[in-house]
């Protein structure tokens, strides 16, 4: 503990939080407290903030050093296997029970557990999830994020579908950020399109939070993916991206070493071209010159 803090009580996740609970959180902290989102009388504050929370984290996201953790403070938290086949049997008996008592909380439980299924169980929880969506319109927020894990674990289920046709509305920015963020976790570059291009979709529907597809959009390019959403972003809402998300990407783009990564940074030069078609107004900045590099000794030629 950190001045008598509970770790658990400074990332606000319960003690018997699974990791994937323990990120989420971590990363919701991270943004609201960054220095580009605070004001300028905060900043000094906010990283103390993040030093605490920073320190809670490095300890409940590393197995062994949140065993000890629980284990020296008597606290009844971990990420047991036990724990794990508990929260899935309690996950398999809500889903038997009768929809009309379902509350948000079960739904959150459920989400919690879902990377621990194996591939049949993931697909029947989501379809349940899509009938409760039909059922019960008034838990289409405790969906979203399954919805995007759906997509993120490639299984084919129509729970995401449903979601865009019953209740597009209830999709945040902040939900649309952290998808961003998972897509850039993924392996395989075919996984990380066919989630960008899921991202088309839901722009489609909430083209009022466009400003929030530029970053991910971004990430799409500088990864090599070749899907839809920046060019979706150029046709339907060019006028979000700002001189400042330019700048950022120029800057990504400039660091993509011709010699080292010729083809990615070609194919960023592209993007740069489709970007300044849609918005003239924008200026690209100059490549800076970067100096020689002194090589290391073993590499330098003998005098």
């Amino acid at each position: 503990m950190i001045d008598g803090i509970n770790y658990y009580l400074i990332l606000g996740v319960p003690e018997d939080a699974l990791l994937k609970e323990i990120q989420r959180a971590w990363r919701i902290f991270v943004k609201d407290n960054h220095e580009d989102v605070v004001r300028q009388n905060e900043r000094q504050s906010a990283k103390e903030r993040m030093f605490r929370i920073n320190e809670a984290y490095a300890v409940l996201s590393h197995e062994e050093k949140r065993a000890d953790y629980d284990n020296s403070h008597m606290l009844n938290g971990g990420s047991s296997n036990e724990l794990v086949r508990s929260r899935v049997r309690k996950a398999k008996d809500m889903m038997r029970r009768d929809r009309s008592f379902i509350t948000g909380e079960d739904l959150k439980m459920i989400e919690s557990i879902i990377d621990y299924l194996d591939r049949n169980t993931q697909e029947a929880c989501f379809s349940w999830m899509t009938d409760m969506l039909c059922e019960r319109p008034e838990l289409a927020r405790y969906v979203v994020a399954p919805a995007f894990d759906e997509q993120l674990l490639g299984v084919k289920s129509p729970l995401l579908d449903t979601l865009l046709t019953q209740a597009p509305y209830i999709i945040t920015w902040e939900k649309i950020h952290l998808y961003g963020e998972d897509i850039c976790g993924l392996s395989g570059k075919n996984n990380k399109e066919r989630n960008y291009n899921q991202l088309v979709r839901i722009l489609y529907h909430r083209i009022d939070l466009a400003k929030y597809f530029v970053y991910p959009a971004f990430q799409e390019q500088a990864s090599g993916c070749e899907s839809r959403l920046l060019p979706t972003l150029l046709r339907v809402a060019p006028q979000e991206i700002t001189q400042d998300n330019f700048d950022d990407y120029i800057d990504t783009v400039h660091n993509m070493r011709w010699i080292i990564c010729g083809q990615l940074r070609s194919y960023n030069e592209q993007a740069i071209a489709w970007i300044l078609n849609a918005r003239p107004d924008l200026i690209r900045k100059p490549e800076e010159e970067k100096g020689a590099v002194e090589l290391p000794y073993p590499l330098r030629a003998s005098s």
